[in-house]
């Protein structure tokens, strides 16, 4: 059913989706900088989501993602609402080259910023949502997503800048993720780490084979809780939550303190560990590249990619705010919890073996099998 997004259903957005961003997807100032935009120039704006059912059932009416690809760390603070905008404009012209329209517009991945920037370019561009996500979660490559493992071409991409340099890429192999992922990347670091990006043209039927439908609903009610419940509370609240929604969840550490936090910027990633210390005691350490992959405490491996990890950070009383790798600091009360992924991540092997490159990459040794935490005894 169709619904229409205002300021309380925006905010409760980004929460929601900053804490399915497990560390990635930008930071929720950059979501809320984006709302306050939305309304300095809008009063009364809104945006119309609609669920996939809603959408017209035909392969020439599609959709696109468009989000912000780059460092988190050197593009702090930036909310690419041009970039954005040029994007989908692009996708636009290269829809009409093939002879089909773009009618709707996605969010390609979960976080305080790279989920609303999408609903902020939608509403600048005229166009409703649709109630899914590309991934149900952030993803550090575009490789590593719920799209190309079930078969979504990646190719065309369109990059845009501030500026409205606009390039269309094309891979000869439209399955090619990583062959968009490079060109992507390089374009990155030549706009100063960060650009908009529009990717993954989609029709309803494609929605219903790959994305994370109902994702954008998952976030509003998430956003909902944390930003009703006291901090002291949060954990409690969305183990209700998501024992009602049959989605397994366990806190990791209910509250602990950030001891350390190593981090390095290149090529559009940061990349690094937090160490937590547990109030009991216990030291579990972080490993992520943009978002948290692996979690690992008295040298054993808890939780990996595709689950979520996030952390909640715990200093404000009103509420536990969701935090990305950009806003964490050594000192922070915070919470650190995982969450299973959307179901998509579980239907074929490649749900798994798509983060090996990352995972390596990032130290992580023993790639296979996944660890499943809702599956430990």
């Amino acid at each position: 059913m169709a619904r229409e997004l205002r300021r309380r259903e925006l905010t409760s957005i980004v929460y929601g989706s900053s804490f399915f961003g497990g560390g990635g997807g930008g930071a929720s100032e950059e979501g809320l900088a984006l709302i306050e935009a939305m309304y300095e120039e809008d009063a009364d704006a809104s945006i119309r989501m609609i669920d996939i059912s809603e959408m017209e059932d035909s392969p020439s009416v599609v959709s696109t993602m468009v989000a912000a690809l780059g460092s988190p760390v050197a593009t702090k603070g930036k909310t690419f609402q041009k970039e954005s905008v040029n994007a989908i404009k692009g996708m636009g012209e290269e829809a009409r080259f093939q002879g089909r329209e773009l009618k709707y517009v996605y969010s390609g991945e979960m976080g305080g910023g790279n989920t609303m920037l999408p609903l902020y370019a939608a509403w600048k561009c005229g166009l409703p949502v649709l109630d899914t996500d590309g991934n149900g979660r952030a993803v550090p490559e575009l490789n590593t997503g719920l799209l190309p493992i079930h078969g979504i071409p990646t190719s065309p991409v369109i990059l845009a800048s501030e500026a409205g340099d606009t390039i269309a890429a094309r891979t000869e192999d439209p399955m090619d993720c990583g062959g968009c992922e490079k060109i992507a990347r390089y374009m990155c670091q030549a706009f100063d780490q960060g650009i908009g990006i529009a990717a993954w043209m989609m029709d309803r039927r494609q929605h219903l084979q790959a994305s994370a439908v109902g994702q954008m609903t998952l976030a509003i009610e998430t956003g909902d809780i944390l930003m009703n419940t006291p901090s002291a509370d949060a954990v409690e609240m969305l183990q209700k939550y998501f024992s009602e929604k049959k989605i397994p969840f366990e806190a990791a550490v209910k509250s602990g303190t950030i001891t350390d936090i190593k981090i390095t910027s290149a090529g559009g990633f940061d990349t690094g560990i937090t160490t937590v210390r547990s109030d009991d005691g216990g030291i579990y350490q972080v490993i992520f590249q943009n978002e948290n992959l692996y979690v690992q405490t008295e040298g054993k491996t808890i939780v990996t990619v595709p689950s979520i990890i996030s952390m909640l950070d715990l200093s404000e009383e009103k509420m536990a705010v969701p935090v990305s790798n950009s806003e964490t600091f050594v000192g922070q009360r915070i919470a650190l919890t995982q969450t299973k992924a959307n179901e998509r991540w579980y239907d074929l092997p490649q749900g798994y073996s798509c983060w090996d490159e990352v995972l390596v990459s990032a130290g992580y040794k023993d790639v296979k099998p996944e660890v499943k935490f809702w599956d430990r005894g």
